[in-house]
C-alpha cells in the first residue's frame, strides 16, 4: 500500500472512530447515505475493516459498555462497529466474549460494576491455579480443581485457555531446584537419561523413558520438569496444553491428557547440523528485516521444508531462535 493510501486510510479510520464514539445514531436511510461506503461489502470498507485489530475492536466495545454501564446490545452501538464486530467474531455473543463482557446484554443485563466484581473473582481463581502449579512444579489437571473448573466454565471454553490466562508455565519454573551431593546411583540414572536425550537430539518425553528408570527419577526429583533440570534440559511442552480438554467431563468421558505426538510442541534441539544452522541464520536475518517472525510463506520453500523436517514444525523452528509466533489470546465468555 502506497504512502498516500496509508494516510487516506488513517484519515478514514479517524472519521469512523469519531462516528462510533457518537453512538448508535445512524439508522435506515441515514445509514445508507452517511456510511454505506464503510460497509465490509465495499472495497473501501473492507480495507478499513481489515485495518482494525481484534484488540482495537474489542476495546471499542468495552468503551461502549463503560459508557452504558452494561454489556451493549446490538442496537446500542454504532452500526459500523456492530457490523465489524460480527464480521470478526462471527456473531454478537462471540464479540461480547472476545471483549470479556457478559453475554447478558442490554439494560436488563449485568452492570459494568457487577462485571468488574466477577472479573476480580475470576482473577482470584486464576491466581489459585497458578499457585497450585508453582507448588506442584507441573501443570495441574482439571480434575484436581473441580469446584474452580465448574465456576470457570462460564468464562472459558477449555482447560488450555485457563492455563494460558493463569500464566501457569511461568509459575512452574519457580519450583525448579538443582539437587546437590548426588549419590552414585542417582548420577548413573541421570547419565542414562542424558544419553537418551542425545540420541533423540531433544529432551525425552516421560513415555520414552523406561518405566523403572522414570519412576526412580520422579521419586528422587519430584516433577519431570525438575528431573530434566538436573541435566540442564527443558521438557518438551505443548504450545497449547490441554487445548481440547473441557473444564469438566461427564462420568462416561475419559480423563483429558496430553497428546504424545511432537507436532504442536516446543522443544530445543541439542545439536544443529551445518545446514540447519545456515537455515536458522537466514530466518533470523529475515526476522530483523521484517520486524516480525517470518511466516511460512515468507521464507524460501526449500528452507521452510528443511526446517520443518528437522524441527518437527515451523513453530518449533522459530522457537530455536526465540521467535515464537504470537498466539491468540484465549477468548473469554
Amino acid at each position: 500500500m502506497g504512502e498516500n493510501n496509508k494516510n487516506q486510510l488513517q484519515e478514514q479510520k479517524k472519521m469512523v472512530l469519531s462516528m462510533i464514539a457518537e453512538g448508535s445514531r445512524l439508522h435506515g436511510e441515514t445509514e445508507e447515505k452517511d456510511g454505506s461506503r464503510y460497509s465490509v461489502d465495499t472495497e473501501e470498507g473492507a480495507q478499513l475493516y481489515a485495518s482494525f485489530s481484534d484488540d482495537e475492536l474489542s476495546e471499542l466495545l468495552r468503551q461502549s459498555a463503560q459508557q452504558l454501564g452494561h454489556s451493549p446490545s446490538q442496537g446500542e452501538v454504532h452500526w459500523i462497529l456492530r457490523t465489524y464486530l460480527k464480521a470478526r467474531f462471527k456473531n454478537w455473543p462471540g464479540a461480547l466474549r472476545a471483549a470479556g463482557l457478559s453475554r447478558s446484554a442490554g439494560r436488563g443485563g449485568i452492570s459494568t460494576e457487577q462485571m468488574s466484581q466477577k472479573k476480580e473473582e475470576y482473577q482470584q481463581m486464576l491466581d489459585q491455579i497458578r499457585s497450585m502449579a508453582e507448588q506442584l512444579g507441573r501443570i495441574p489437571h482439571p480434575s484436581e480443581l473441580p469446584e474452580i473448573c465448574r465456576k470457570l466454565k462460564k468464562r472459558y471454553r477449555t482447560w488450555g485457555e485457563v492455563l494460558a490466562a493463569a500464566g501457569v508455565e511461568d509459575a512452574i519454573v519457580v519450583r525448579l531446584q538443582k539437587v546437590e551431593n548426588l549419590e552414585a546411583e542417582e548420577r548413573h540414572m541421570l547419565q542414562e537419561l542424558r544419553a537418551l536425550a542425545e540420541g533423540l537430539n531433544r529432551a525425552p518425553l516421560r513415555s520414552e523413558v523406561e518405566q523403572s528408570l522414570r519412576e526412580s527419577l520422579l521419586r528422587r526429583f519430584g516433577s519431570w520438569r525438575n528431573v530434566l533440570y538436573q541435566i540442564d534440559l527443558e521438557p518438551v511442552r505443548r504450545i497449547t496444553p490441554f487445548v481440547n480438554a473441557p473444564l469438566q467431563r461427564g462420568k462416561e468421558k475419559r480423563r483429558a491428557s496430553h497428546r504424545q505426538e511432537l507436532y504442536d510442541c516446543y522443544y530445543r534441539l541439542l545439536k544443529l547440523d551445518l545446514q540447519t544452522e545456515a537455515d536458522l541464520e537466514l530466518v533470523w536475518k529475515m526476522a530483523q528485516q521484517l520486524g516480525h517472525p517470518p511466516g511460512r510463506r515468507e521464507v524460501p520453500p526449500e528452507v521452510r521444508m528443511r526446517l520443518q523436517k528437522v524441527c518437527g514444525s515451523w513453530a518449533n523452528a522459530l522457537f530455536q531462535l526465540g521467535l515464537q509466533e504470537k498466539s491468540r489470546k484465549p477468548q473469554q465468555r
